[in-house]
């Protein structure tokens, strides 16, 4: 009896000390997953809390952005005279950006565009303002607005001479406070060191809560009955240099976020429900406090081998994530990791490096994707080479590479740059491949202070593009001139909607004539946008803007609706109407529905589809030919004419001219300009010739001299455009072009 008590004793031994050893594992399991859906979830608050940062920020560096604008249009800073510079800046003021600006000189003697005077010199925000300083004040309430002072020095030489201020409507910054997306609630504000409310953004969507509010963030806790270890708790966040989370009561127990905003002694606070910042962390750890009772009453073994098989996937999925696919070096999820730490744990200056291969995409394409990869690889190890302790790279996508570099010394970034462009040149030799692997190479030289790597990259590849195709320059390096062009791009960005809305965009016509007689043969339509602000701005401007951000699709249909009104107008009238050309971006060939678009919109204005014909950049002609010929073959059934546009500037092949049904090949003003060399004739006549033995009409761009027109109707070339003739006119002076007849 007593050995079989031994052994039933031991049984229970051995199974309490397993559920003791599986409750204890647990035990500590949970209180791991408790901290890490902690740090998972503040995390989250942090990056989203960051993105109503980075709003309030963007839209002060915008304000300050349009004051030094503003004091560029100061004449004569040496001397200040202030009712006439304040009459200059007034001229030039477009829009609503500010209600009121101002000017002051050296000893406070101020006046703004409403024609007052006053004394500021005791003002705090002059008084730093002629210190060399950009200053923003703290909210000022004035009867039932709000509205901030934004001031700027104006310099003569290396001397401060005076003051540019201007005031702004609060409000305008609290609109663009913006949760939808968040697990934070309504309630976002903006205070001082002292607690007193800058912004607020609280129930903006309530009419009851648009009065003014004056009260202090901390005055309005101790109301609703918070402790005052609480309120000690706060106001030390309000003065401290790191962001606090503090548990509140706000009507009942909520999270308190504190994060400075790198502007004056600011903090922006966001308030989230208790509950929901508890809630994924509440019931993942019941299912885990299930599990752990479950495995211990079963076997508490069992726990091992999920924890093993746990680790196992967690492994997989590392790997999945942090690995790239093709080079089997760090993935960009990995990389973005690393370059986080670096910054964090770093004091090293760094820049961002953006790099990509030219003409990738016809590497693929004639040689395939298999050489496209072995590219790759051989960037990716080249690369690899070169890299230094605390420099960290990636394979972004495509032929695209991010590399984050120590800067202390930019002239050795350069140097390893072009030691990296010039190892790839000489791969295509060595290989003896029929193409060149040339790198175009943008660097950003970081800022931590405002460290983004989202913006960063695309600051690298914004730089990258503006050397694009120039194969004498391997690098470029990101300047004032590149933000401006950033800044504008933003700017048109803005003026989109707008335009579209009022019909800022313009149809324009640049006729062609038939080469043998002179007669009128139809126009090409061009866009030209007009802003009463802005006045008229030119394609080279905007375009590309538009093909960055797809807005292209949109204005292309619009373009398009406008040139068949222009045509129902004209044929309503009597008109002899001749086609017209209307261009069409790559982006459209995306849009599965675009040619049921254009059909609705011939239907709708009654335009037969003669009188349209559509251009199309050799480029886009030259990518994905099968699902390109399909289109074509589409848009022929619909009745419409396909145009070949810069015809030569590109990869052409007789390949694709055999293949790609086109009907009207339109030859690049490149090639009208070298006519009057021989060997520049033999080729135009020959483009002239092959064309229309491929049963194609061939039309001229860019003819600008006699000369030009006499060989290219000698050579039967079918239709000439260009400045020799005409240059794009209004759809009134087409229309009287219309009238003539032969010229």
């Amino acid at each position: 009896m007593k050995i079989g008590k031994n052994r039933i004793s031991s049984s229970i031994i051995v199974v309490v000390i397993m559920m003791t050893l599986v409750i204890g594992i647990g035990g500590i399991y949970i209180r791991y997953m408790r901290g890490r859906y902690d740090t998972i979830q503040k995390k989250e608050i942090n990056h989203e809390t960051n993105q109503i940062v980075k709003n309030v920020k963007k839209q002060i560096d915008d304000n300050f952005y349009y004051l030094e604008y503003f004091s560029k249009n100061i004449s004569d800073t040496s001397k200040l005279n202030c009712e006439s510079e304040v009459d200059r800046i007034k001229s030039v003021m477009t829009g609503e950006k500010f209600y009121l600006i101002g000017m002051a000189d050296k000893d406070g003697n101020a006046c703004d565009i409403n024609g007052d005077k006053y004394d500021i010199s005791a003002e705090e925000y002059f008084v730093n303002s002629m210190n060399d300083e950009y200053v923003i004040t703290d909210t000022i309430i004035d009867g039932n607005k709000k509205h901030n002072i934004y001031s700027i020095p104006i310099r003569h030489d290396e001397d401060v001479v005076g003051v540019l201020y201007a005031k702004k409507y609060t409000e305008e910054i609290e609109r663009s406070i913006n949760a939808d997306d968040m697990e934070i609630e309504e309630d976002i504000w903006v205070v001082d060191s002292d607690g007193n409310i800058i912004f607020d953004a609280t129930g903006r969507d309530k009419p009851e809560n648009k009065k003014i509010r004056t009260h202090n963030f901390v005055d309005k806790l101790e109301e609703l009955g918070n402790s005052k270890r609480t309120i000690d708790e706060l106001t030390k966040a309000f003065s401290a240099d790191e962001a606090t989370f503090i548990k509140i009561k706000y009507h009942k127990s909520k999270i308190a976020y504190v994060k400075p905003i790198d502007v004056n002694d600011w903090k922006i606070i966001t308030i989230m429900s208790y509950d929901k910042f508890n809630r994924y962390k509440a019931q993942s750890l019941d299912k885990t406090n299930q599990l752990v009772y479950i495995f211990a009453i079963i076997y508490g073994a069992t726990l091992l081998v999920i924890l093993v098989l746990q680790n196992r996937n967690r492994k997989k999925i590392e790997h999945i994530a942090y690995v790239d696919e093709i080079t089997g070096g760090k993935s960009f999820t990995k990389f973005k990791d690393d370059v986080d730490k670096l910054i964090k744990n770093t004091s090293d200056d760094y820049a961002l490096v953006d790099l990509d291969v030219d003409k990738f995409k016809y590497i693929n394409d004639i040689f395939g994707y298999e050489e496209g990869n072995n590219v790759i690889r051989f960037i990716w190890r080249e690369i690899n080479n070169i890299m230094e302790t605390g420099e960290v790279f990636a394979h972004y996508r495509a032929d695209q590479f991010v590399l984050f570099l120590k800067a202390n010394d930019m002239d050795h970034v350069i140097k390893r740059m072009e030691m990296l462009s010039l190892t790839a040149q000489k791969r295509g030799v060595q290989k003896e491949k029929n193409y060149e692997i040339i790198l175009s190479i943008g660097i950003y030289p970081v800022d931590r202070k405002f460290f983004n790597i989202d913006t960063a990259i695309d600051r690298a590849d914004l730089t990258k593009k503006s050397i694009k195709g120039k194969h004498s320059k391997v690098y470029a390096i990101y300047d004032d001139t590149l933000r401006q062009k950033e800044l504008r791009d933003q700017e048109i960005e803005n003026m989109i909607e707008k335009a579209i809305k009022d019909e800022e965009f313009k149809v324009y016509y640049q006729p062609k004539y038939n080469s043998s007689n002179s007669e009128l043969a139809g126009a090409e339509a061009l866009v030209r946008w007009y802003n009463e602000e802005c006045g008229m701005l030119f394609p080279n401007e905007f375009i590309p803007v538009f093909e960055n951000n797809g807005f292209i699709v949109e204005l292309d249909e619009y373009m398009f609706e406008h040139v068949c009104r222009d045509i129902r107008k004209w044929l309503d009238a009597g008109y002899n109407v001749m086609p017209v050309s209307v261009n069409m971006s790559q982006l459209q060939l995306y849009n599965a529905r675009f040619i049921e678009e254009y059909t609705a919109i011939l239907k709708k204005y009654d335009v037969p589809a003669e009188y349209i014909q559509l251009e199309m950049t050799e480029t886009t002609l030259f990518s994905e030919t099968d699902a390109l010929i399909e289109t074509i073959d589409k848009l022929h059934k619909a009745g419409f004419k396909i145009l070949m546009d810069d015809f030569g500037t590109g990869y052409s092949s007789l390949n694709m001219l055999k293949n790609v049904p086109v009907d009207i090949l339109k030859l690049d003003k490149s090639f009208v300009d070298d006519i009057g060399d021989a060997k520049g004739d033999i080729v135009v006549s020959t483009i002239v010739s092959l064309g229309q033995l491929l049963d194609m009409k061939i039309v001229a761009e860019g003819v600008e001299t006699k000369e030009q027109y006499e060989f290219l109707r000698d050579i039967f070339c079918d239709e000439i455009q260009g400045y020799y003739f005409s240059r794009p006119i209004s759809s009134e002076e087409y229309m009287k072009e219309m009238t003539k007849g032969a010229l």
